[in-house]
C-alpha cells in the first residue's frame, strides 16, 4: 500500500511540475532578484557529523525579492528564516533551481574540442588524414527526464538519474556539416590564431527566492538550519603522576567540510542529542524525488554512535619524553574550565573566535581540571550457563581452572563545573603513556572508571565442580532440566609490591547457597522469564603485597538437557 501511494504521489508530482515548468514561473517576472549576503554567525556543532548553523543578513529598506544563494542541504525541520524582533516582514520564501555558469580549465583533448566552439581548426581523426573545419557544436551530457514515469525506481531509495555521456561533435567543412565521435579526435591545433583553453559549463544550484518588506530600520533576516560537513572530535588525557590528584586535559578538534568559518564564535555540544530526521533532507533542498522523501519520513534513518576508537601511538614519542624530561611531559592549559551553559540534557562548551576555511582541520584547547582518583582493579566472570540455559561447559568437571583477566582502572570524581564528554582517554604517568581507552560521559560530582591496561602482575583463576545432579528434576515449558548443585573457587595472587583492592563481579544463574567470604549479592531482571533467578555477586577484596586470597561459592541451577 505505502509503495503504490508513493508511486502515486510520483506520478502526480511529475505531472504537476511539467505543467509548471509549462507556465511562465514566478521566477521569470523578477529575473534577476539581488542577491541577500548572508554571514555565518555563530554554529553548534555535534560530534557526528551535524552543525547547527546561523546565519545573518541585512534586507534594504522596501518591498521586494531578494535571493539567498548555496546554502548546504538541512535536515527536515530545522531550516527556519526569520526577522527577529519583526524588523522585516516576510512573506514567503520560494527554492528554485538556478542555473549559472562556471569557467574550467579543459584538461582532455575532447573538452579542448568544446572550449574551441566555433573556432576553425585542425583536427586528425584517428589514423586519418588532418581535416580542416569548423566546430559548429560539442554536444554536453543528457540527463535522464526524473519526470518521466518509466523512470519511477523502487521507494526504499533516492533516486539518481542516469547520465548519457555526450560524443557527438559536429563540424562544417568544404560546405558539408560532418558528425563525428568526441572521442576520435587524437589532435587538436589551431588554424588561425591561438586555441582557448577554457569552456563555459551551466552549474545547476538551489537558490532562495524572499518576499519581504523593511519599513526602516535594520531589517535583519536569520536563517538557522541543520546541516551535515561539520564535527568535532574530543579528546582527553589523564595524568596520574600525583598519588591522590589527577589532571585531565581535554581538547576539541573540528573538522570542517561545510564552509568556511571567519572570527565565528563555536559551541561543541556534549551529551546524548535526539536528531530523529537528521538523515532526512528538507524539501526546501530540492534533492531527489517526492517518493523519496515520503519514504525517508517514514523511514528515518537513526543517527550515528560516537565511536572512540584508541589511535596508535608511536614509540618515537616515549623516547621523546625521555630527552626533554618526563615529568613535564603532559599537556595542560588554562586550569579553569571554559564558560559553557547546560540547556536541559546537553552542556555546550564555548569557543569564541574561531576561524578556520572549508577543508582545514582545528585544534582547540579546552581546561585542565584536578579530579581525585583511586586505583580500580577489575575482575569481571561471566555466567556459566548460556541462553538457552544449557551449561557452557561438559563432562565431571564442568568448568576447568583458567587464568583470568583483571584490569586495572581509575576512578576518577569530577569535582569541576562542567561535565566531561565521551571521548578517547589517554592515561599518563611521569610523563609516559600507560594505555588508553574511551572515558564515558561524566556528570558534575559523578564518577567515571577508565581502563588503563590488563594487571598483569595479578593473577586470577577460577574452577567449578559439579557436586550434585538431580536427573529430570522438572519440566519447565515442555523441556527436561536437571537441578545441578555447583561449587565454584576463584584464587588471586597479587605479585605487586603494594597492597591493591580487587573487585570481583559475577554473574550467577540459580539460587545461591553460600559465599566465603560473604558477597553483596544483586538480583537482576535480566531474563524475568528464564528458570533460573539471575544474580550478581561482588567482592571487595583487600590483597597484600606477594599476598593471596581465595573465594569459595555454592549455587543451585536448573539445567535444560
Amino acid at each position: 500500500m505505502i509503495r503504490t501511494l508513493a508511486r502515486w504521489a510520483f506520478l502526480i508530482f511529475g505531472t504537476l511540475a511539467g505543467l509548471v515548468a509549462a507556465a511562465p514561473s514566478a521566477g521569470a517576472a523578477e529575473e534577476h532578484p539581488p542577491t541577500l549576503k548572508t554571514k555565518l554567525v555563530a554554529i553548534s556543532l555535534f560530534k557526528n557529523g551535524l552543525g547547527f548553523v546561523a546565519r545573518e543578513g541585512e534586507i534594504p529598506k522596501g518591498q521586494g525579492a531578494w535571493r539567498i544563494e548555496e546554502l548546504p542541504a538541512p535536515a527536515h525541520g530545522t531550516f527556519w528564516l526569520y526577522s527577529p524582533n519583526d524588523e522585516a516582514a516576510l512573506r514567503d520564501i520560494v527554492a528554485f533551481e538556478d542555473e549559472s555558469v562556471e569557467r574550467i580549465q579543459a584538461i582532455s583533448v575532447a573538452e579542448m574540442v568544446e572550449a574551441n566552439v566555433g573556432q576553425t581548426v585542425e583536427l586528425r581523426l584517428g589514423d586519418k588524414e588532418t581535416v580542416r573545419a569548423k566546430i559548429v557544436a560539442a554536444a554536453a551530457n543528457r540527463v535522464a527526464d526524473t519526470t518521466d514515469p518509466d523512470f519511477v525506481r523502487s521507494p526504499y531509495g533516492p533516486y539518481v538519474p542516469p547520465v548519457e555521456i555526450s560524443s557527438l561533435v559536429l563540424l562544417q567543412t568544404s560546405g558539408k556539416t560532418l558528425a563525428v565521435n568526441k572521442n576520435d579526435v587524437q589532435q587538436l591545433s589551431s588554424a588561425d590564431g591561438s586555441l582557448k583553453t577554457t569552456i563555459e559549463r551551466k552549474k545547476h544550484t538551489v537558490s532562495l527566492r524572499l518576499n519581504a518588506t523593511n519599513t526602516g530600520g535594520r531589517g535583519r533576516v536569520v536563517v538557522q538550519y541543520l546541516a551535515k560537513g561539520v564535527t568535532w572530535a574530543p579528546s582527553c588525557a589523564i595524568d596520574i603522576t600525583d598519588p591522590k590528584k589527577a589532571r585531565v586535559t581535554t581538547k576539541a578538534e573540528v573538522i570542517d567540510e561545510i564552509e568556511d568559518l571567519d572570527n565565528v564564535p563555536v559551541s561543541f555540544i556534549t551529551g546524548f542529542p535526539n536528531l530523529k530526521f537528521a538523515d532526512v533532507t528538507d524539501p526546501i533542498a530540492m534533492r531527489g524525488s517526492l517518493a523519496a522523501f515520503l519514504n525517508n519520513l517514514a523511514n528515518p534513518a537513526q543517527g550515528q554512535s560516537y565511536d572512540g576508537r584508541a589511535n596508535v601511538v608511536m614509540q618515537q614519542a616515549v623516547m621523546e619524553n625521555d630527552r626533554l624530561g618526563r615529568e613535564d611531559m603532559f599537556p595542560t592549559y588554562s586550569t579553569a574550565p571554559p564558560e559553557g551553559e547546560t540547556r536541559e540534557e546537553l552542556f555546550f562548551y564555548e569557543q569564541q573566535s574561531v576561524t578556520l576555511e572549508k577543508g582545514e582541520r582545528g585544534y582547540y584547547p579546552l581546561f585542565t581540571t584536578e579530579a581525585p582518583y583511586e586505583h580500580v582493579y577489575e575482575w569481571k566472570i561471566g555466567d556459566a550457563l548460556d541462553e538457552q540455559e544449557q551449561y557452557r561447559y561438559q563432562g565431571g568437571q564442568a568448568a576447568p581452572e583458567k587464568v583470568e583477566d583483571v584490569w586495572h582502572s581509575v576512578r576518577l570524581t569530577n569535582t569541576s563545573h562542567v561535565p566531561w564528554t565521551t571521548s578517547p582517554a589517554m592515561t599518563m604517568q611521569g610523563g609516559r603513556i600507560l594505555g588508553q581507552d574511551v572515558i564515558h560521559y561524566t556528570s558534575v560530582g559523578a564518577k567515571t572508571t577508565v581502563k588503563i591496561t590488563k594487571a598483569v602482575d595479578i593473577n586470577a583463576e577460577q574452577a567449578e565442580y559439579e557436586v550434585a545432579r538431580t536427573r529430570n528434576a522438572a519440566n519447565f515449558y515442555g523441556s527436561n532440566y536437571d537441578l545441578v548443585e555447583v561449587r565454584g573457587k576463584l584464587k588471586a595472587s597479587n605479585f605487586k609490591d603494594k597492597s591493591i583492592t580487587l573487585t570481583i563481579t559475577k554473574n550467577l544463574s540459580g539460587e545461591v547457597l553460600k559465599t566465603t567470604p560473604v558477597a553483596a549479592i544483586d538480583q537482576t531482571a535480566r531474563g524475568l522469564k528464564t528458570v533460573n533467578p539471575r544474580s550478581v555477586l561482588t567482592w571487595e577484596l583487600p590483597i597484600k603485597p606477594r599476598g593471596r586470597a581465595e573465594i569459595e561459592y555454592s549455587y543451585k541451577v536448573y539445567v535444560r538437557e
